[in-house]
């Protein structure tokens, strides 16, 4: 049988394998031929088959017919690098690559739901809160609680953990964001990631993570969308200073709208706490950790921003935590995990366009990637 070559432009070749940060030595393994076909091909000495060329558009992220185009798409805009790495972790190229093929993923992901908002003849929630980083933390805190009406009453009222976690997920995305979630990323590559569009802009989380540090992300993410940065972040407390203004300004906005000051200082646990007590026990830091739906490092942080905690005292609350780690539960529920990775609101529009006959079985699945034959499982999970 005559192989059949594709005439495709290598300086998309390039272009595609760079968006994903592949070094060709990692591209040529991932698609299955040596270093030398590769470079061969992206310097247009050779040709891929149409098989191989299939392989290129599945590692790369990309549509099979962008190759073919006359130059790289001039609308592709990189996610801002927020981050930083330590001596502590090693970051490679593999993981890199993870990261950048879930990013592209969820571009997409964003993309199938404008599809489905025209397709449903819905309307686009807008999010039009706006907020510069030279302005007042508190102050900006305070405007997004007031426009977004978050009630920390339901917090308080409801279980911390998944059930917290599930509440703000979709509290955030009745506003008009779509939250995804991304799996095998190491937490020390990304926390958190955005995407700033005018509509329909996307929160990205790590389900490594722990359900309050998510938590956390989900607002450290939703300040750089109203700051209209978009970026990927792995932001710690600890070693700020090496950080950008924008992650510190984040930061401090996510804690004062999770944390609000006024809120903290008039808990009967921080009234009845000695003044002249600078350090927390831990049964009081549990207490105020599970009344707002955050990690106890969050509210020691907080009273310390308040000058209700030394340095000191943070510093050596710091080091008792930091060799403890969020031991994520193994394998879990198939159904769950696509429901945690898509949101809610994306799967609900994606079944909502296939039983309005708006989406064929073909393009359900290509949202979902669930067979009809399982739908009935998935929506056992989906509507409880």
């Amino acid at each position: 049988m005559t192989r059949q070559y594709a005439n495709i432009n290598p300086e998309i070749l390039i272009w595609a394998r760079k968006t994903v940060k592949l070094p060709t030595w990692l591209a040529a393994k991932k698609i299955g031929v040596n270093n030398d076909k590769l470079l061969s091909w992206e310097d247009g000495s050779s040709s891929p088959t149409i098989k191989q060329l299939y392989k290129i558009a599945d590692v790369y992220r990309r549509p099979f017919a962008l190759f073919y185009f006359p130059e790289p798409p001039k609308h592709f805009k990189p996610l801002k690098d927020f981050r930083k790495f330590t001596i502590y972790h090693i970051h490679t190229e593999p993981e890199e690559y993870q990261l950048q093929k879930e990013l592209l993923l969820f571009q997409r992901k964003r993309e199938q739901a404008i599809e489905l908002y025209e397709l449903l003849e819905k309307k686009i929630p807008k999010l039009k809160i706006k907020a510069k980083v030279n302005e007042d933390s508190k102050e900006v805190a305070k405007r997004i609680i007031k426009e977004l009406k978050i009630n920390h009453k339901k917090i308080a009222n409801t279980s911390p953990g998944y059930d917290a976690l599930n509440y703000w997920k979709s509290f955030l995305e009745t506003k008009g964001i779509l939250i995804f979630q991304t799996t095998k990323v190491p937490l020390e590559v990304m926390r958190g990631a955005c995407i700033v569009k005018n509509e329909l802009p996307v929160i990205i989380i790590n389900s490594n993570d722990s359900q309050n540090g998510r938590i956390f992300s989900l607002f450290h993410e939703l300040v750089h969308i109203i700051l209209k940065e978009t970026g990927i972040s792995n932001f710690r407390f600890s070693n700020k200073e090496l950080y950008d203004f924008v992650e510190v300004f984040c930061n401090q906005v996510a804690a004062e709208i999770l944390v609000p000051s006024e809120l903290l200082i008039n808990t009967q646990t921080v009234k009845n706490h000695e003044e002249f007590e600078k350090n927390w026990t831990h049964y009081e830091l549990k207490n105020l950790s599970t009344y707002f739906c955050v990690s106890q490092e969050v509210i020691y942080r907080r009273l310390l921003t308040l000058g209700k905690s030394s340095e000191n005292s943070y510093k050596e609350f710091r080091e008792n935590i930091k060799d403890r780690r969020y031991n994520k539960p193994k394998g879990g529920n198939y159904y769950r995990n696509i429901i945690a990775k898509n949101g809610r609101h994306f799967l609900n529009l994606a079944l909502q366009g296939y039983y309005q006959e708006k989406l064929t079985a073909s393009s359900l699945y290509d949202c979902t990637k669930v067979k009809l034959s399982n739908l009935s499982k998935l929506e056992d999970k989906l509507y409880v």
